[in-house]
């Protein structure tokens, strides 16, 4: 991998890889709904940024090349805005499976969910 391709994929610390991190989101997350997402958020336990985790079933799609597609789509959204968006942990569900997915779409929601998540936590 060069280092211009490095740029294009998502580093493993940021990505929610156990049981363990994915049970700590539920624990002790927010749950907000978009047309296009539904996010989980909780308060990041270490200090490295805004991490996330990705829950696309079979019950959203039966296809898992569709599935996929939404996986890649959902991974290149946050990448592109990670900087932006607050150091919270993400669990990010697809909604409804009849809706096109696409990258700017799908950032733009993230940026507004994760605001009302911030917005949730600073009222408790």
């Amino acid at each position: 991998m060069t280092s211009a391709d490095s740029n294009l994929c998502l580093p493993r610390n940021v990505q929610l890889r156990s049981k363990s991190e994915y049970s700590h989101v539920y624990a002790n997350g927010v749950r907000i709904r978009g047309k296009y997402l539904r996010i989980v958020a909780a308060k990041s336990p270490q200090d490295l940024g805004a991490r996330m985790g990705l829950s696309v079933s079979a019950k959203f799609e039966k296809s898992a090349v569709k599935r996929n597609r939404v996986r890649r789509v959902l991974r290149a959204a946050f990448r592109l805005q990670r900087q932006s968006l607050p150091e919270f942990d993400l669990v990010v569900i697809p909604t409804r499976n009849n809706l096109s997915y696409r990258t700017p779409i799908i950032e733009q929601e993230l940026v507004e969910l994760c605001a009302k998540a911030v917005a949730q936590f600073s009222k408790d």
